[in-house]
């Protein structure tokens, strides 16, 4: 992967493709290769931009405390030194909230938003999964905590059908990870995030969408930011999870797909 200097950091990005510009920004996990499902399906008509976040990957991983205001400024001095024109950003969970104050903050920088499995504020419910999550990350092994956590991205049919394969990309996941401090301040970060002010000053076309089964940002965090994004479209899927994307692939890029093409339509 390439790097460029962002806002103060270098981050490692991947570029693939021609023709309008996507770029897909990651959840906690922060890394290009989330998007790994998705990269080539769109390189056949879009230039697809995926990236490292602050505190992820391959990017730099600076001492805390992180906000999501931060990821917002990297994003924002990323797309700025790629020099993308109006690009489409499709945000998974984090990537959601990175998108709602970018394009709040920013009315003119994109041509579109996906907010996928993404939420507006914490709230109980949410809190207390990533009380478990930062106990798990705190008190047991790093292979421990990976698998905890798919619990929450993935449906129980999903990981009961590829254990066999999932388990080792998630032991492969723990021994590229990051330093626990680190993704403790990321957790942080989210857990603070609220955008609820910024969510009516959003004049980006937005499509919200989610799983039906999603146990981390259930259908009403997706439903609160349909309703409070002005003249933003709905999308609840039957199932496949936090990480939909992964789980149910076609569909996912077939949904995100008929999006952009409504913005290209005349109505747009």
């Amino acid at each position: 992967m390439p790097s460029i200097m962002t806002n103060g950091i270098r981050t490692h990005y991947d570029i693939a493709g021609r023709g309008p510009a996507i770029i897909f920004v990651s959840g906690l996990g922060g890394t290009a290769a989330y998007w790994q499902p998705q990269v080539n399906a769109f390189a056949e008509d879009f230039t697809v931009v995926t990236y490292d976040q602050r505190g992820a990957g391959q990017s730099d991983h600076p001492a805390g405390p992180y906000s999501i205001e931060t990821l917002v400024d990297d994003l924002q001095a990323l797309i700025a030194g790629l020099e993308l024109d109006r690009p489409i950003l499709v945000g998974h969970s984090t990537g959601g909230a990175i998108g709602q104050i970018l394009a709040a903050r920013h009315p003119q920088l994109l041509a579109g938003m996906v907010q996928y499995a993404s939420w507006a504020k914490s709230d109980m419910h949410f809190n207390w999964c990533f009380r478990m999550r930062r106990a798990l990350l705190i008190g047991s092994t790093l292979e421990e905590y990976v698998h905890g956590s798919a619990l929450f991205l993935y449906p129980p049919e999903h990981i009961k059908a590829n254990a066999e394969t999932l388990s080792p990309a998630l032991l492969a996941s723990a021994t590229r990870f990051p330093a626990r401090d680190v993704v403790l301040s990321r957790i942080d970060a989210i857990m603070a995030h609220d955008a609820s002010a910024a969510l009516p000053k959003i004049q980006t076309p937005t499509l919200v969408m989610c799983a039906q089964d999603d146990i981390l940002t259930p259908p009403y965090q997706s439903r609160l930011l349909a309703e409070n994004i002005p003249g933003a479209q709905l999308k609840i899927v039957p199932q496949g999870g936090h990480s939909f994307s992964e789980t149910e692939t076609p569909l996912f890029n077939q949904i995100t797909r008929d999006f952009m093409a409504s913005l290209h339509s005349p109505a747009n």
